[in-house]
């Protein structure tokens, strides 16, 4: 039944609005109504609330759409017969929406058919459970026939009586080799779980816990966001809170269980599964997985074609152990694992080369996958397809492994910077996060350099007649030591510039080049991420038996990310973050000159301890989320200033950011940046990695814009950080002050992260 996720109407006939379709703003109110930290993209809203949403700010309470709602079927109770249900009622606990935390409601009322449903089921429950079975009486003995006179015949046993059996009949029996989570929807099934509950356990989950466990999940138990797919279920039966007692109803319930026939693991008739299963194991929807079974000739090579593809998928994703997947499937472990490598020769040979790889694409198709904010900032964005560079994004990753007793092995890959072991897979990858090709593994010995240097130095080699002059690489600094050979190619190679010998700061132009590398190389970042994210198998340490097939399950996954992942888009503010890039690449920051010259960290005098007294608070520009995201050139900095703001409320309660109303021998740096009798701020904050160090951060702002734009407000910035120099983008300093003037301190409800784990460690006190 579909019912709005805010008022809970049932919305199958009316106008309603699906939760991905809203904008950003709409989901930040809508999750602070619903107290939640995870919307269901898939649900949905009737109209009404969306209308209140649109409506309303961050500070406005929580408007229900409908307030007359049975809890039942969500129908409106306003012309309706209906009936009040009591708190903690008979009839409370056959009503599931009541124990969802987003409902909103103090008290609840159901429609009259809903009332006698549920009437009926406590009925028959109570019949049920009061029914006392009768115990037929013993005949008395027959007498022995003999002469002398028969023994008084001895009395047959009473029955009992009907209060014992009843009470026998309605209390609990202890299953000792059986276990079970709580009967309450108040709380996570997990113990000591802090998040709040908001899911019913899937039937398929409950299934399996019966199956492989012997653990039973009552009706309404729920599990929260963060269990659900955490894939911690063989921790449930350990758990100090499981019960071994269990109620006539709930061993009703496990003998209907077992009756019905599930397709849970049936991936031979995969095409009945139920989609979110197939997707939960696999990764894959089952039209997915139908294709992708479709292209591996698998048919005549394993008894279970199906099945051995699903096995080997829900070992990359879920990294569990052969162990326990033979026992899912009921097939030997030995069996299953040259069923794996039967499965895994098959990508290899007949999907692989069809997916990632320098023969399965050409250069034109990398420059169609150019994203418009690389293909401007590095490009030739008004050239046709034979003029336009290919760009490439660079970067190696790291796969975790176990120690190893071959000792030369050990050292290769034992990493003197994460002291583990590791191996290298390098990545080239399209600006869309289409994956180029995956080469390696590498011993974490070989830096970047050494591995770009083995690639391109061989003229005939394959990546040299790939790609063709002026084609763009994006890298980061570790890449510095191959620039001079890529050069000599006459490729266009951009990264991070690095600091100078003696200096302390990037300058200007140096800072403003590095911000524009990153707004493109993020693209790799994700591209990593989702390798871990969803292969699992790579984010455990790697097991030495399996090292051998180590890099065909990373170029499996590989090809399994670009034929069925979506690629990345452009965003939809791409222009204005390309045009405002642009127009500051070669600005000068005259800020920073000012603020070196006079030597402003080291003058306090000047500068006045600002609170709500000063005016210059009232005309502060007013920024939304978005334009903070325009001013910063990107979400980076605009999620970072939440973190800062954290710390610095959690060690005194307040920014410490001080004013120069009045700028003395600015006369220069004024007529250089414009603006209206401008003021300046100082704040200071602390830094995210050392202790000791903090950073002087200073804004200009205009007092009398000369447009409505907030952006054009603010005159300059600066921060004595590594980057506080660029004029292209922020810091995350410079962020932090205009995010807490500009945006955060007009919201409510803005709260410090993670403010949970302030009270996990222990504290020594000197």
């Amino acid at each position: 039944m579909l019912r709005c996720l805010n008022c809970g109407l049932r919305v199958q006939r009316i106008q309603r609005h699906v939760v991905t379709t809203l904008p950003q703003e709409l989901l930040i109110i809508l999750s602070i109504w619903l107290r939640i930290e995870y919307l269901p993209m898939e649900d949905v809203i009737c109209h009404a609330c969306y209308v209140f949403l649109q409506n309303a700010d961050v500070n406005t309470p929580r408007i229900l759409g409908h307030t007359n709602i049975c809890a039942g079927c969500g129908c409106s109770l306003n012309e309706a017969r209906l009936h009040s249900l009591e708190e903690n009622g008979p009839l409370y606990d056959f009503f599931p929406w009541i124990r969802s935390v987003q409902n909103g409601r103090d008290s609840y009322a159901v429609c009259h058919n809903c009332w006698r449903r549920a009437s009926r089921q406590f009925e028959q429950d109570s019949q049920r459970e009061m029914a006392i079975p009768q115990l037929p009486p013993v005949p008395a003995p027959a007498p022995a026939p003999a002469p002398a006179p028969a023994p008084a015949p001895v009395p047959a046993p009473a029955p009992a009586s009907a209060s014992q059996l009843g009470q026998r009949s309605v209390g609990m029996v202890n299953l000792p080799h059986y276990k079970r989570a709580a009967s309450t929807s108040r709380h996570c099934i997990y113990s000591d779980c802090g998040y709040v509950p908001m899911h019913l356990i899937p039937t398929f989950i409950k299934n399996m816990l019966i199956v492989d466990y012997n653990y039973y999940v009552p009706r309404y138990s729920r599990v929260c966001h963060h269990h659900l797919y955490s894939n911690t279920w063989r921790e449930l039966p350990e758990q100090s809170s499981s019960i071994s007692s269990f109620s006539i109803n709930q061993i009703e319930d496990l003998v209907n269980m077992a009756k019905q026939k599930t397709v849970t693991f049936n991936f031979e008739c995969v095409e009945e599964m139920p989609n979110h299963i197939c997707h939960y194991w696999t990764g894959l929807e089952v039209s997915e997985f139908i294709i992708l079974f479709n292209e591996l000739p698998l048919a005549n090579q394993v008894p279970s074609p199906k099945s051995a593809l699903a096995i080997f998928l829900i070992k990359m994703r879920t990294g569990d152990s052969n162990k326990r997947l033979s026992s899912l499937f009921n097939i030997p472990r030995s069996t299953m694992e040259r069923h794996m490598n039967i499965v895994r020769l098959c990508f290899m040979e007949h999907f692989v080369p069809l997916h990632i790889g320098l023969q399965h694409l050409n250069r034109e198709d990398v420059i169609r996958r150019n994203l418009s904010i690389p293909n401007a900032l590095f490009g030739n964005p008004n050239g046709s397809d034979q003029t336009r560079p290919a760009i490439t994004i660079c970067d190696g990753t790291y796969i975790y492994i176990e120690k190893s007793s071959n000792y030369f092995y050990q050292k290769e890959t034992y990493s003197l910077h994460k002291y583990v072991n590791l191996v290298k897979p390098f990545l080239c990858v399209c600006t869309d996060g289409h994956i180029i090709d995956v080469i390696g593994p590498y011993a974490d010995t070989q830096t970047d350099a050494e591995i770009m240097k083995d690639l391109f130095t061989d003229e005939s080699g394959p990546m040299r007649s790939f790609y063709r002059e002026r084609d763009v690489f994006i890298l980061d600094r570790g890449f510095r030591d191959a620039i001079p050979l890529l050069e000599a190619c006459n490729y266009n190679v951009q990264k991070p510039e690095s600091l100078n010998e003696g200096e302390r700061q990037l300058t200007t132009i140096q800072a403003n080049k590095s911000r524009l590398v990153t707004l493109c190389r993020w693209v790799v970042e994700v591209v990593n991420g989702r390798f871990k994210r969803d292969f699992k198998l790579f984010r455990q340490d790697y097991f030495n038996r399996a090292h051998a097939h180590l890099m065909s399950d990373f170029k499996i996954a590989a090809s399994l990310i670009n034929r069925f992942h979506p690629t990345l888009q452009d965003r939809p503010d791409a222009s204005l973050i390309i045009e405002r890039a642009l127009r500051y690449q070669h600005t000068p920051n005259y800020l920073a000159e000012f603020v070196t010259n006079y030597n402003l960290n080291r003058r306090s005098v000047m500068f006045r301890r600002i609170d709500g007294r000063f005016p210059q608070l009232n005309i502060f520009p007013v920024f939304s989320y978005s334009e903070l995201i325009i001013f910063a050139l990107g979400p980076y900095q605009v999620k970072q200033a939440r973190s800062y703001y954290g710390e610095h409320v959690r060690q005194n309660g307040l920014y410490e950011i001080e004013i120069c109303p009045e700028l003395e021998h600015s006369e220069e740096m004024v007529a250089a940046v414009g603006g209206y009798r401008p003021y300046l701020l100082r704040g200071r904050i602390q830094s995210r990695h050392i202790g000791r160090r903090k950073y002087f951060t200073y804004i200009l702002i205009d007092t009398q814009p000369s447009s409505s734009n907030c952006l054009d407000a603010i005159l300059g910035y600066c921060c004595n950080c590594l980057v506080g120099n660029r004029t292209v983008g922020c810091c995350c300093h410079v962020m932090a002050i205009i995010w807490y003037l500009g945006w955060a301190r007009h919201q409510d409800n803005i709260s410090p992260p993670a403010s949970f784990l302030d009270n996990i460690l222990l504290v020594i006190e000197e």
